[in-house]
């Protein structure tokens, strides 16, 4: 009997523990693409994901894999960008969006400046884009 509620209680929970750690856990979601680009961990509200890009070249690029749902914010800290010039989506399909040219961007891209260094949020209606995965390069005017 022991054993039997035991095991009805682990095979309640354990999938339910590996859908919170899917939706808390960015290291499955982003990697870098380019080698001179750092990436760090940020912690964040559950359904959403933050994480940090630092690069030498100016130019930062990651990909990320297709998000779940539920999450509706990622946030980008820029640590060391001066001026960002220009942030471009490109979808698993090849197809290229700018998201911020400099001057002007999509709802849902904020961007602000920190000093030394930038925070972009994407959120609403640019969520609909990083949705399904692809590759995002953020640029600095050096």
């Amino acid at each position: 009997m022991r054993t039997l509620i035991l095991s009805t209680v682990l095979s309640l929970t354990v999938p339910a523990g590996l859908l919170g750690c899917a939706s808390t856990s960015p290291h499955n979601l982003v990697q870098s693409v380019v080698a001179d680009t750092h990436l760090g961990w940020q912690t964040a509200p559950e359904n959403q994901l933050a994480f940090s890009l630092a690069t030498a070249s100016g130019v930062a690029q990651v990909e990320l894999q297709p998000l779940p749902e539920e999450f509706t914010v990622v946030t980008l800290e820029l640590p060391g960008m001066q001026k960002v010039e220009n942030i471009q989506w490109e979808n698993e399909e090849g197809k290229f969006t700018t998201l911020y040219d400099g001057e002007v961007s999509l709802e849902g891209v904020s961007i602000q400046s920190r000093g030394h260094g930038y925070r972009l949020q994407l959120q609403l209606s640019a969520m609909d884009y990083l949705r399904d995965g692809g590759v995002l390069t953020v640029t600095d005017q050096r």
